[in-house]
């Protein structure tokens, strides 16, 4: 039934009973759905939005002024309601429901109803005449699975089709992960035994499995076979380290979980949900909400209805957030799906971790939105319309030796670590040494980035210095053809290298200081940092990695009873090289005087 607003007295025509409510929008070309509801009284529900004592957050107030019609469904209680609501906003997708984009099906394990059933990787809704495991969190917690599996029970993971045509074994019987059912190297009884023990292992029945290939070994070895037995050993030995990886131990009820942590911050829901099966911890994902005004367990509830409400796996969920406890009951009562606010002891080191990687993603996630910011204010500052793409280098060396450049990319709003290159400058363009001098080591860094890689030009390359190192980028860009397609920029230390204190030279001649545009330095100073951090860990593995082919007679003012005192206590030059102070004074005769100057050797 439709229900015009701007009807006298419109509330009075809607049912005090269960069921469905849409709002709608009159636009220009059609009715606009705003907005799927559900309510065990659709009256007291749909009257609440139009009270003027209501308390609705600005988003909520904006739409129910748009609304022009009310479509009502009744259904037969408040659980079917529950189901035709998440059908409806799936379908439909209207703008102010709260909607998980990422709400594909979770991938699932199936074993196939066939003579010689197939056990592969499924994604989408289960049927009746298959088995199904799961779901997982992913493809590659499905593939560690299945490879365990294969090299366990060798079953075929070949489609029917191929099955069907085969003359001889492929190359998965070869190298022992199928067992050839489609050339009757096996037996319809004894593959079936195999897949009867592959899904005790996925339904982790592990002490089950062990008795069966316990028996067997045994069996075997009575039966003087003993290379079989031994690898029904082997097998044992696999299962066994699968049972032991259970980071919830209870071999007589296998543990099938799903932990979600939740918070709203800054107008974002959080979320990050750990997924246990059979007591393993197989994976996890976490989802991140623009939330205008949505309270924590609305938009939760939202993410469980959209993820688990059509499920037909069941698993227990175990949550931080607290939940209405009529939505409990008939959740519950649809999937037979238990929700708890209370975490089993059981699951304590679960819980912990997954509040650590909550704070984690939201942290993470902050730092990127300063980030943004910071570009947008910079763009505006080197009045660019938008940053896609900055570089940053820095050069490192050992007193000349072991020169280093390193790059580092900002990209599409991200520090990307996949761009970063590091650069090996011994020698220049023209084959002289470059022998420690910084801006020989940048010009040949930036003629071969340009003249060697000219694809994805950066609108921005930061270098750490001043007049001078920037006048050599400037000039090198001009010598490439890209002078006026880039800015050039250099960060300069401020006083007692306090960042507050820094500046920004332009290839212009303008010069900034923090205080012009503190916002715009920050991505400035993090990607200098970055690039600095970059060169110096690639010099130092350079550096480790010639010291350890290198004699440890190589070692000035060390005494040879010191040095073969040294080789004895590390092993080697290369464990000495990564060696702290302090642990070089564990060697004796080796005071921190010592130990100090074998330290700065190495670094």
């Amino acid at each position: 039934m439709e229900v015009k607003v701007t009807q006298d007295n419109f509330i009075a025509s809607i049912p005090k009973l269960p069921g469905v409510y849409r709002f709608y929008a009159a636009t220009a070309a059609q009715k606009e759905l705003l907005y799927v509801g559900k309510a065990i009284n659709l009256y007291n529900r749909v009257k609440s939005y139009f009270l003027k004592s209501a308390k609705l957050s600005p988003r909520i107030s904006l739409m129910v002024a748009k609304i022009e019609s009310i479509e009502i469904t009744i259904t037969a209680d408040e659980a079917a309601a529950l189901i035709l609501e998440n059908n409806l906003i799936k379908s439909l997708k209207p703008k102010y429901n709260i909607i998980f984009r990422d709400d594909k099906s979770y991938p699932l394990i199936r074993i196939t109803k066939h003579q010689f059933p197939r056990l592969e990787s499924y994604r989408g809704k289960p049927n009746k005449q298959d088995i199904f495991f799961g779901p997982y969190p992913n493809l590659n917690a499905i593939k560690e699975s299945l490879d365990l599996i294969n090299k366990i029970f060798k079953l075929r993971t070949c489609s029917d089709v191929v099955f069907n045509n085969r003359q001889r074994p492929c190359i998965l019987y070869q190298i022992k992960r199928c067992s050839a059912p489609c050339v009757n190297y096996i037996s319809d009884a004894e593959y079936n035994h195999h897949i009867a023990l592959a899904s005790d292992y996925l339904n982790g029945k592990y002490s089950r499995i062990i008795d069966d290939l316990t028996k067997s070994m045994y069996h075997l070895a009575d039966q003087m076979e003993f290379e079989q037995a031994a690898k029904m050993r082997d097998k044992l030995v696999l299962i066994k380290q699968v049972r032991d990886s259970q980071i919830i131990n209870d071999y007589n009820k296998p543990v099938n979980s799903d932990l979600i942590f939740c918070e709203n911050i800054n107008e974002k829901t959080f979320i990050y949900l750990i997924i246990v099966r059979n007591g393993i911890y197989i994976g996890d994902k976490h989802y991140i909400l623009h939330n205008n005004g949505n309270s924590l367990d609305e938009v939760l509830q939202a993410f469980i209805e959209s993820n688990y409400l059509n499920s037909t796996l069941k698993t227990q969920i175990y949550t931080s957030c607290e939940f209405k406890h009529e939505f409990l009951k008939v959740f519950t009562q649809i999937t037979q799906i238990s929700i708890n606010n209370q975490f089993p002891k059981s699951m304590q080191a679960l819980y912990k971790m997954g509040l650590t990687n909550l704070n984690k993603i939201i942290e993470q996630n902050m730092q990127l939105s300063n980030l943004h910011k910071s570009e947008v204010a910079l763009a505006q500052l080197l009045n660019l319309p938008a940053i896609q793409r900055i570089e940053c280098i820095d050069i490192s060396h050992n007193h000349g030796e072991n020169t280093v450049g390193s790059l580092v990319v900002y990209e599409n709003s991200i520090i990307d670590h996949s761009k970063y290159r590091l650069y090996n400058i011994n020698k220049d363009s023209a084959g002289n040494l470059i022998n420690g001098n910084d801006l020989q080591a940048m010009a040949t860094l930036l003629r071969r980035r340009f003249n060697n890689n000219p694809i994805n030009i950066p609108q921005i390359i930061i270098i750490d210095g001043g007049k001078i190192q920037l006048e050599t980028v400037k000039n090198i860009l001009i010598e490439v053809g890209l002078y006026g397609k880039i800015t050039g920029l250099a960060i300069v230390k401020g006083d007692k290298r306090a960042a507050t204190n820094d500046r920004v030279l332009l290839t212009d001649g303008r010069i900034i200081n923090y205080e012009y545009n503190n916002t715009a330095f920050k991505l400035v100073q993090a990607l200098r940092d970055e690039a600095h951090r970059f060169a110096i860990t690639g010099h130092r593995k350079k550096q480790i990695k010639k010291m350890s082919y290198s004699s440890i007679d190589e070692i000035p003012n060390i005494g040879a009873k010191k040095k073969r005192d040294l080789i004895a206590y590390f092993g080697s030059v290369n464990n000495i090289a990564t060696a702290s102070v302090k642990q070089l004074t564990n060697v004796a005769g080796v005071g921190e005087k010592i130990a100090q100057q074998i330290y700065s050797y190495f670094h």
